[in-house]
């Protein structure tokens, strides 16, 4: 096998092994949201917290509010980070906002605050794990991740 080809063949399988993190880690975090906070009318932090303050108010869609929060950090992000940190944001938070959609449409798996905060905590750190693992920890950007 030719030299070029086998490096090719290594780039595209990380470059697909770090798409499945992100999608991976976004739908664990939508679960987290869609099925455990939303319906227990409880909030998160930052721009998710807003989002869901915002969907409880005016009934906006969750995932279109969280998209909307986040074009002014992914031009600040592309002027200070680069083109394939934001490209990996860009798809982490459309894919999220797709998730969140999506499983706003299901039944809540529990009807218990604590309880489904507790879930939340879990499924939303794991999914972050996963997210942050495939945007920081491959490539250029493993330690401008790491030191901001």
């Amino acid at each position: 096998m030719n030299l070029k080809t086998k490096r090719k063949e290594l780039i595209l399988k990380k470059y697909s092994f770090e798409l499945f993190q992100i999608i991976l880690g976004t739908f664990l975090m939508a679960v987290a949201v869609s099925l455990f906070l939303l319906p227990n009318q409880l909030s998160s932090g930052g721009f998710t917290g807003i989002a869901t303050i915002t969907y409880y108010l005016l009934k906006l869609p969750m995932g279109i509010t969280i998209l909307a929060l986040n074009i002014p950090l992914f031009i600040l992000s592309l002027i200070k980070k680069g083109k394939s940190f934001v490209t990996r944001g860009i798809i982490g938070t459309i894919l999220l906002s797709i998730f969140i959609d999506i499983l706003d449409k299901y039944q809540p798996l529990t009807r218990r605050p604590i309880f489904s905060l507790y879930l939340w905590w879990y499924y939303y750190g794991i999914g972050n794990i996963y997210y942050i693992k495939s945007k920081c920890l491959y490539g250029r950007n493993r330690y401008a991740c790491l030191c901001n």
